[in-house]
C-alpha cells in the first residue's frame, strides 16, 4: 500500500501501522539471557581492579621492607664521638650509664640506637671505665680488645702502648696481632708489646696506675721521654726534647702546679735544663757546661 503522507487524515490508525515498513531484529534474548550477559561484564571490570590492588599491595609492602632495612641500617652504622682535648679530663655516661672518665688526648666512638643489641666502642687514647652489668662489653683499639660484663677498670693505649689494669670484676684482653688472651682480676695488670705479645703482672698497686683521675701523675722508673709526653698532654704544651738518654724518672706532680714548676722539678735531679720559648713552647735538654 503507498501511503499518501499528504492527506495522512484520510486513513486510519491500522491502516497507518500496516504501511510502515517492516523491521528485522538482529537476535533477540530473555531477560535471564540479558542479566547472566550483565553480570558478566561486571566481573570482567572487576578483573583489572584486583590485578591493580594486589600490585598496590605489592608496591607498599617493598616500600615498607626498604624503610625498614634503611632505618636498620642508620640504628646498625650511626655514631657519635666523644673527645677529650688536650689539657682536660672529661667523664661520660654511655646509654646503659656505664661511665667513662676519658684522660686528655682521648676519643671514642659508640652506636647508640643499636647499643641495646652490642655495647661496643672504639676507643684510643686513655680512660677509666665504670661498666654497668649487663651483656658482653667491648672496647676495641688498634692493638687489642678488652671484653667485660661488669668491672672497673682503666685503659692505656696510646701509640704502641696497650694496658690494663682491672680493679673489680674480671676483664680479657685479647692481641690483635696474636689472638693471644689473658683473664685479669683485681689488681692485675696487662700490657701489649710489639709483638703482640701479652705481658701480666698481679699483685699491683692499682691505684697508681689511676691517679690521672684526681690530676695525680705518677711514675715510677719511667723513661724520661714518656714523661714529657705526658708533660705535653696535661698542659697542651710542645716540648723539643733534645739528645735525652733513657733516663729512668720516679716521682709525681699534680695538675695545679704550673708547667714551668713541674718542667723544673722533672728536670733539675736529672740533671737537665729547660727554656721557654713561647707559652706553648718549651725546649729541654742536658745542661750545659760553662
Amino acid at each position: 500500500m503507498n501511503f499518501d503522507f499528504k492527506n495522512m487524515d484520510q486513513y486510519s490508525d491500522e491502516e497507518f501501522l500496516n504501511s510502515l515498513p517492516g523491521v528485522d531484529m538482529p537476535y533477540s534474548k530473555s531477560k535471564d539471557e540479558v542479566w547472566t550477559e550483565m553480570f558478566s561484564e561486571i566481573k570482567d571490570e572487576q578483573k583489572p581492579k584486583k590485578k591493580t590492588r594486589r600490585l598496590w599491595l605489592a608496591y607498599s609492602a617493598a616500600a615498607i621492607m626498604l624503610l625498614f632495612i634503611s632505618m636498620a641500617a642508620f640504628m646498625r652504622f650511626y655514631t657519635e664521638s666523644v673527645i677529650c682535648p688536650r689539657g682536660e679530663h672529661l667523664s661520660f655516661l654511655l646509654p646503659d650509664n656505664s661511665r667513662v672518665e676519658l684522660n686528655a688526648n682521648s676519643s671514642l666512638i659508640y652506636r647508640p640506637y643499636w647499643w641495646q643489641f652490642s655495647r661496643q666502642v672504639e676507643f684510643e687514647g686513655e680512660a677509666f671505665f665504670n661498666i654497668s652489668k649487663g651483656n658482653r662489653f667491648d672496647i676495641i683499639s688498634r692493638h687489642g680488645v678488652t671484653s667485660i660484663l661488669g668491672t672497673s677498670f682503666n685503659i692505656n693505649t696510646r701509640k704502641n702502648n696497650y694496658k690494663v689494669t682491672c680493679f673489680t670484676g674480671k676483664v680479657k684482653v685479647l692481641s690483635n696481632l696474636t689472638n693471644e688472651e689473658v683473664v685479669l682480676f683485681p689488681k692485675d695488670f696487662a700490657s701489649i708489646n710489639r709483638n703482640g705479645q701479652i705481658e701480666l703482672k698481679s699483685g699491683i698497686n692499682a691505684n697508681e696506675k689511676i691517679m690521672w683521675r684526681d690530676h695525680i701523675f705518677f711514675f715510677t722508673a719511667t723513661p724520661i721521654k714518656h714523661v714529657f709526653d705526658e708533660i705535653e698532654l696535661q698542659y697542651d704544651i710542645r716540648i723539643v726534647k733534645n739528645n735525652l738518654e733513657k733516663i729512668p724518672y720516679t716521682g709525681n706532680f699534680k695538675k695545679s702546679t704550673s708547667v714551668d714548676e713541674v718542667l723544673n722539678l722533672v728536670c733539675l735531679p736529672l740533671g737537665l735544663e729547660f727554656s721557654k720559648v713561647s707559652s706553648k713552647k718549651y725546649i729541654v735538654g742536658s745542661k750545659q757546661v760553662k
